[in-house]
């Protein structure tokens, strides 16, 4: 007998979904082994992967990865700079978007291609440039290097491009109409295209602190002072240290993992959203 058109779209989706189901299994496993293994008594470690989960669960060793290290130092030390990151690529990012979107000037287009050209250089070519103008100006040891940059668009090409799609999106009679009202560029700015672009925002947002979170080779380069130590650098110090304790290790990588996840389920609605209307825009 014939399927009819109900009866197939509901097979489909429950094919669909076993897949959806299966994937997210198989991407979620690293992070359920860490837990596992952040729960074991060193004993059960030594079995390797005989024993998967924990016969009784250890919850001290978190306690003991934050305890070991001054944890709480190296994570205040990393809300500085990425709460600084982020707000100096928002600033820079959605004003040179809105220049390439919204403003015409002489040049703009090339300028636009320039400023794209930009994506193509590693940083290990300006790496020693970097490194002897900071040194120079006395920057060394501070965490100057790695919050200033963000203010003028250091690194920010990818979200510039971005947000500048998401503007030409944004339709210009909305634009025309506020400069018949009396409006300036720069409350057009602020009270329309800003409200308007919350998604793509907070898309730029959440790649900021991601990468900056995760950031362990800009700290290791410009941070001499232990006492402002992002987590990645207390993470490796860590792993020095008890580089034998897996369970110590899993726990401390775990805490540190964890503001990332709580972060991204908070503002998944709206990345998605910045992405996907990015990406059907301009």
């Amino acid at each position: 007998m014939a399927w009819n058109r109900k009866t197939k779209r509901r097979v489909y989706h429950t094919i669909l979904h076993a897949v959806i189901i299966s994937l997210s299994l198989v991407f979620t496993f690293p992070f359920l082994w860490m837990l596992f293994t952040a729960l074991k008594t060193p004993q059960e470690l030594l079995q390797g992967t005989a024993q998967f989960f924990p016969s009784d669960p250890q919850w001290d060793n978190f306690v003991t990865a934050v305890t070991t290290i001054p944890f709480l130092l190296y994570l205040s030390n990393s809300l500085l700079i990425v709460t600084s990151v982020i707000a100096g690529t928002l600033f820079s990012s959605t004003t040179a978007a809105y220049a390439f979107a919204k403003l015409r000037w002489k040049g703009r287009d090339k300028w636009f291609l320039v400023m794209l050209a930009t994506m193509m250089i590693p940083l290990q070519v300006i790496l020693i440039p970097m490194y002897i103008m900071y040194a120079r100006i006395g920057w060394l040891g501070t965490r100057f290097p790695l919050i200033i940059p963000a203010f003028f668009g250091g690194g920010a090409a990818f979200y510039i491009f971005l947000l500048r799609q998401f503007f030409k999106g944004i339709p210009k009679e909305l634009s025309e109409s506020a400069i018949i009202d009396g409006a300036s560029y720069i409350q057009i700015f602020t009270r329309i295209m800003l409200p308007l672009s919350k998604p793509a925002i907070i898309t730029v947002a959440l790649f900021t602190f991601l990468g900056t979170w995760n950031d362990y080779f800009g700290p290791l380069i410009f941070l001499s002072n232990p006492d402002q130590w992002t987590l990645a650098l207390g993470l490796r110090a860590f792993q020095l240290q008890f580089g034998g304790r897996y369970d110590l290790m899993m726990a401390a990588s775990i805490l540190i993992m964890l503001p990332t996840l709580i972060i991204f389920f908070l503002a998944q609605k709206q990345f998605i959203e910045g992405i996907t209307f990015t990406g059907i825009k301009g």
